[in-house]
Formats: C-alpha cells, sequence, structure tokens
C-alpha cells in the first residue's frame, strides 16, 4: 500500500481488512507520508506550516486526511494486528519540489538523498515498513 493511508477515512480498518487476504507467510509493505520529514520541519521553521502534522492547501487537493508519525505510523500498524518486520525512510527531502527542482541536482546527489533516507526514517520524506502476520 504506497501512500493509500493517509487518504482513507479508517487506516487501520482497511490495514485489517487486506491484512485477512495475506497468506500464512504473506508480507504487506506499507509506506506514508513523513510528517517529520526535514523538508516539512524546515517549513514550520520558516513560518510557513503551523506544524508539522498541519495539511496544506496542496495537501487538501490532493486528498490527505493526515500525515504520520514514525509513531502514529507504527501505532495504526499495531493496532491493525500487524507486526513490524523492517521500518526504514524513503528519500531525505532536505527543500521543497520547487526547490529541489530549480536546484538542478546531479544524479550521485538524488541518489545519496535516497540512501540517507532508508538510514533516517525519521527525516525522511515517507515511511515504509514491512508488516506480517
Amino acid at each position: 500500500m504506497g501512500f493509500i493511508l493517509e487518504h482513507v477515512k479508517n487506516p487501520v480498518q482497511v490495514m485489517n481488512k487486506y491484512k485477512r487476504m495475506l497468506k500464512k507467510q504473506g508480507k504487506m509493505v506499507l509506506s506514508v507520508p513523513n510528517a517529520e520529514a526535514m523538508n516539512r520541519r524546515l517549513g514550520c521553521y520558516a513560518g510557513f506550516l503551523g506544524d508539522v502534522t498541519s495539511l496544506s492547501e496542496y495537501d487538501v487537493e490532493l486528498g490527505h486526511l493526515r500525515y504520520y508519525t514514525t509513531d502514529t505510523f507504527k501505532r495504526d500498524i499495531e493496532a491493525s494486528g500487524l507486526r513490524i518486520k523492517d521500518i526504514e525512510g524513503i528519500y531525505l527531502k532536505p527543500f521543497t519540489t520547487k526547490q529541489m527542482i530549480s536546484l538542478n541536482f546531479d544524479k550521485n546527489i538524488l541518489d545519496a538523498l535516497c540512501m540517507l533516507g532508508l538510514k533516517y526514517p525519521e527525516l525522511s520524506l515517507g515511511i515504509m515498513a514491512e508488516c506480517e502476520i
């Protein structure tokens, strides 16, 4: 479930529904946007966001109902009865998308930001969890 749970009213109920479809040794991979991402933290310090969980106009336009922190993501996963096998970050994004594009980073820098994201889920753009029953 890639970037689905932030759009649904009851994410725990959705995970429960799809958990029942897993085979005995099946796995579920979930990813969500991270409220505590580096770019969102920067937005707060710069006065663009009230707090990291605030939804911007763009978020509302995209249909986001929430942002997750690592802790709230883990909480919802555990509430669904799934067990977290591994959790990692997806892409360390230090600036807004518009700023990132304008900087025209070399591929090596973009690859390095992906590698950093794996190590620092609490700062990454997204959080990914591999789960099992």
